[in-house]
């Protein structure tokens, strides 16, 4: 058994197809079913049912899988760990669910880290949302994870956590706010009335927002009855751009500084219909726990969140 089977069942598992994973390996795909058909003769089992719809998990499978899971993230973390930086070359990998003051307080570890004085720091940034952020520093694709959960759903992020062995500090919790144009006709109010919103498209996370996260992100009783008109946006980039040029476009957001705001020509505006509480999570692996250069960022990040934080208060 080599841990290229164990990454062909994962793929599989993940597409559904053997084709399907032989594009997103680039490999060949009768090489990907042949390696399949020895690992279920080696192993004794048969690890998927061939179906007209694609490839199902036996039970047998499923166990395999979550035990193959465990082994390749184990061997990525490893290779992360034990990478060997060459002259003073310094590398920082951040995931995080999409959120402007994560973002900025990374510009400002890059502005003010004694990491950038003399070395090479390179610092690779990935906007995405919560389960693929907990995965990748699970798997030692990335140093750090600001996940954001709804405090309603926070047990149940707790035991994922747990589960994968990693280390969390708790950064914030907030309610969502609504950001909009600074011209917007709602951002003449200090607390935007809901039943306004019905007037106005939003611009909504296309790939982690489904309605059950909505509602336990915003309210409960979310029923906010809406122009119909809703875009769906997969990038932060494209999502400010939208609230920029759509009249009358807003979002639910998590807090965002003053400063990242005042260049783009946006405002966020509280709106007491959201009361659901959110909180920003930091996940790092144990074996990172005394790295200066990973000690530094969750500083740095927790020093912004709490400065944002203190400014709401004052609101």
């Amino acid at each position: 058994m080599k841990l290229q089977h164990l990454e062909y069942v994962i793929a599989i598992a993940q597409e559904g197809s053997v084709t399907r994973a032989a594009k997103k390996l680039y490999q060949a795909q009768p090489n990907i079913s042949i390696a399949l058909k020895e690992l279920e003769e080696n192993i004794g089992i048969q690890i998927f049912i061939r179906t007209p719809n694609g490839m199902i998990l036996t039970p047998e499978g499923e166990a395999f899988l979550a035990r193959a899971r465990s082994i390749v993230d184990e061997v990525h973390s490893l290779e992360n760990d034990y990478k060997e930086h060459v002259g003073n070359n310094t590398t920082l990998k951040v995931a995080m669910s999409r959120s402007p003051y994560s973002a900025a307080s990374i510009g400002h570890l890059i502005n003010n880290s004694k990491f950038s004085e003399g070395s090479n720091l390179t610092v690779h940034l990935l906007e995405t949302n919560t389960p693929k952020a907990l995965e990748d520093v699970c798997a030692g694709k990335f140093d750090i994870g600001v996940l954001r959960t709804p405090v309603s759903y926070l047990d149940m992020l707790n035991e994922r956590i747990r589960n994968k062995n990693l280390i969390s500090k708790t950064i914030m919790e907030y309610q969502l706010a609504l950001m909009m144009r600074e011209d917007h006709p709602l951002a003449k109010y200090d607390d935007v009335p809901v039943e306004l919103l019905k007037d106005y498209p939003e611009v909504i996370h296309g790939d982690d927002e489904p309605e059950m996260l909505r509602r336990a992100s915003i309210n409960q009783e979310l029923h906010i009855e809406t122009s119909g008109r809703k875009i769906y946006i997969y990038d932060r980039g494209t999502q400010i751009s939208m609230l920029s040029t759509v009249i009358g476009a807003y979002m639910w957001v998590t807090p965002v500084p003053a400063s990242v705001l005042a260049p783009l020509k946006l405002v966020v505006r509280k709106c007491s219909y959201a009361k659901n509480l959110n909180r920003d999570i930091i996940v790092f692996r144990k074996s990172s726990e005394n790295d200066p250069l990973i000690q530094e960022c969750i500083k740095t990040i927790t020093w912004f969140a709490n400065r944002i934080d203190e400014d709401i208060k004052k609101e």
